[in-house]
């Protein structure tokens, strides 16, 4: 299913910055998980948007490595992504502190 064909709930749970790191180096799911030794279930559902709310920093590490960008880069984009999620009523979490 093409991000196009998708409703606008079903877009905002896409860490649509993990799956484009992920075919920018040609990975597949299986790929991806056989490193990070995961299950290709659990990746899947961190990809989507339903589990793996709040990834930690070991997590987000490891994605950078894997993905070959700086962790830095990485958590701005999940904070866009956690950020993107509130403003649509999909999360709610007021412990945070943000500034831009």
């Amino acid at each position: 299913m093409n991000e196009s064909n998708l409703s606008e709930k079903q877009r905002s749970h896409l860490r649509m910055y993990l799956y484009n790191l992920r075919k920018r180096l040609g990975l597949s799911i299986y790929q991806v998980t056989n490193k990070l030794i995961l299950s290709n279930a659990y990746y899947y559902q961190i990809e989507q948007g339903t589990r793996g709310h709040k990834m930690d920093v070991v997590m987000l590490n490891d994605l950078a490595t894997l993905f070959e960008v700086s962790l830095e880069s990485l958590c701005k984009e999940e904070l866009l992504y956690q950020l993107e999620r509130r403003s649509k009523g999909l999360r709610c979490d007021r412990r945070w502190i943000l500034t831009e």
